[in-house]
């Protein structure tokens, strides 16, 4: 009882150590749980099938470079000093973009056409056979066990969504139209080697 009152009645710093071991201990027990129950199943099921007509105009190989971090929160305003865990991720991958709906043809002469060509879009991308995901780095501090783990697949989802791209699109559309120039110049002259066409690029 008398060590419990010196503990009691001492000054700020021996109960800022002591709050500090409490908290990592409950960190552990509540890491500890979460880890020894953890059971991990993996379903999957087919929920749709369309006919596409998507045309690929451009690939574009791309590397980048993401990182995540987090941190423990008591009563969801103040952050716990050295409880945050951090994810670095390395993504190569290719992008491809090009058009998902069909061309409209005009004739206006015998041997010119118009060709209406639709909006470009970002068709979907294929990761790097040898490297295309790597995770560099997956660490934490020394109260990190109660922070929750970061979600490295939710990073790499958001890095090749349709809007992370758009960027990619902008950048390169005078390339991608002229990729999509040669690409019908050479089906209609395999059919016709007069033809003439006439562009429209919506």
């Amino acid at each position: 009882m008398k060590i419990i009152w010196k503990i009691l009645n001492s000054k700020v710093p021996l109960w800022c150590l002591l709050v500090v071991l409490l908290f990592a201990a409950g960190s552990y027990v509540k890491g500890y749980i979460q880890n020894s129950n953890k059971v991990e199943k993996s379903y999957s099921m087919i929920t749709s099938l369309e006919k596409a007509e998507e045309v690929v105009f451009l690939n574009a190989g791309i590397q980048t470079v993401e990182t995540e971090s987090d941190d423990t929160e008591l009563f969801d305003a103040i952050k716990v000093p050295f409880s945050k865990k951090k994810a670095i991720i390395i993504l190569n991958y290719k992008a491809k973009f090009g058009i998902k709906k069909p061309v409209k043809i005009n004739k206006k002469a015998d041997n010119t056409y118009q060709i209406i060509v639709p909006k470009f879009e970002f068709i979907g991308h294929e990761l790097n056979d040898k490297n295309g995901y790597e995770v560099y780095d997956k660490s934490g501090e020394l109260l990190s066990i109660g922070t929750n783990d970061i979600d490295t697949g939710s990073i790499v989802t958001k890095s090749l969504s349709s809007k992370k791209q758009k960027k990619y699109l902008k950048d390169y559309n005078a390339l991608i139209k002229e990729s999509a120039k040669d690409y019908y110049n050479n089906l209609f002259k395999m059919i016709d080697p007069e033809a003439k066409l006439e562009f429209i690029f919506q």
